[in-house]
């Protein structure tokens, strides 16, 4: 087929009529906000409503996998013999920062990353450590113990986070690999979900947690500044997050698989990661739906995700998405 017969066949594949009602999706929490605002928006413009829970990407996973749902979504991508046997289509839809959030009166305004793997390798368990205090001259830190506030349930999130601290930390931590779910080795409480994790460190004083950026936002939370791969402190914001994206090897050859935590550049955000939706391949007609949906949202989501806090994936990658779903539908 001509290369222009092809585009055409597409646009009208991806713009055709519906005959579908609800799309239910679940699973990440750190991308929950974006599909939340794309799926308003979308509704009121088709009629088509899309479902979607919050309940973390392993659930997700496991929700598609059993085929409880009509898609999942993971901030821990699957490799593709895990594609391969579940039948599923996998791409990414957006991607997010992964901030450090804590609850106390003084403002701190940064952490090295020897305080960050200090912290969650179980060697720095008070405030007012020497090493938090030299990042912080002038501030008056509390002789208290620090709390960390980690996940309860499977998480894409700390499966970005742990990415990072095993880059960065080495050896210094109890586990060498990035998990969903790790043995952290350090006393810790746990919050389900994104939410979770975000309310006790608002909730509970001396905390220290994870989540991503846009929980913080919405919560009115206490962000730091970190370290980066160049050794620069940084801020979180939209343009530090779309920085990582520069250093992203993304590509349908692997299933779309990009790790973008800890990469280099001045203005570079250590902890970005990114959500990937997990389509089943043999329900073609529901495949389609959801295939509308984000491209509906590629097209016209860009400004809501920036205003989320939200990396919008590079024009390059979206087109690469929706050649992979063009093929997908003519076949």
């Amino acid at each position: 087929m001509g290369s222009v017969k092809k585009v055409v066949l597409g646009l009208a594949l991806f713009a055709g009529a519906t005959g579908a009602t609800t799309i239910n999706g679940a699973g990440s929490s750190a991308i929950a906000p974006l599909i939340q605002e794309w799926a308003k928006h979308y509704e009121k413009q088709t009629g088509i409503k899309v479902n979607y829970q919050s309940v973390g990407s392993g659930a997700g996973i496991r929700m598609v996998s059993q085929r409880t749902i009509d898609f999942g979504a993971s901030d821990a991508p699957l490799k593709l013999s895990q594609l391969k046997r579940k039948n599923l289509m996998q791409y990414p839809i957006a991607a997010f920062g992964v901030v450090l959030v804590y609850n106390l009166p003084e403002r701190i305004d940064k952490l090295s990353t020897e305080a960050v793997c200090g912290i969650f390798g179980g060697k720095i368990k008070y405030w007012d450590d020497p090493v938090i205090k030299k990042d912080n001259p002038g501030a008056k830190l509390p002789h208290l113990p620090i709390i960390v506030v980690t996940r309860s349930d499977k998480s894409g999130t700390t499966y970005t986070f742990t990415s990072y601290l095993v880059k960065a930390c080495g050896s210094k931590l109890r586990f060498h690999k990035p998990s969903k779910k790790p043995y952290w080795g350090i006393y810790h409480i746990e919050g389900k979900g994104n939410p979770g994790v975000a309310a006790t460190v608002q909730q509970k004083f001396g905390t220290l947690g994870y989540v991503e950026y846009t929980y913080a936002t919405q919560k009115g939370l206490k962000v730091v500044k970190l370290q980066n791969r160049d050794g620069n402190y940084v801020s979180p914001t939209l343009e530090s997050f779309q920085e990582a994206l520069k250093f992203a090897n993304w590509g349908p050859e692997n299933g779309f698989y990009a790790d973008l935590t800890y990469q280099p550049g001045s203005k570079t955000w250590p902890i970005v990661g990114a959500t990937w939706a997990l389509v089943p391949k043999e329900r073609k007609g529901k495949a389609k739906e959801i295939i509308k949906f984000f491209n509906w949202g590629f097209n016209n989501g860009d400004g809501m995700a920036k205003k989320l806090f939200y990396a919008p994936l590079p024009r390059k990658v979206k087109n690469e998405i929706k050649a992979m779903w063009l093929d997908y539908l003519l076949q």
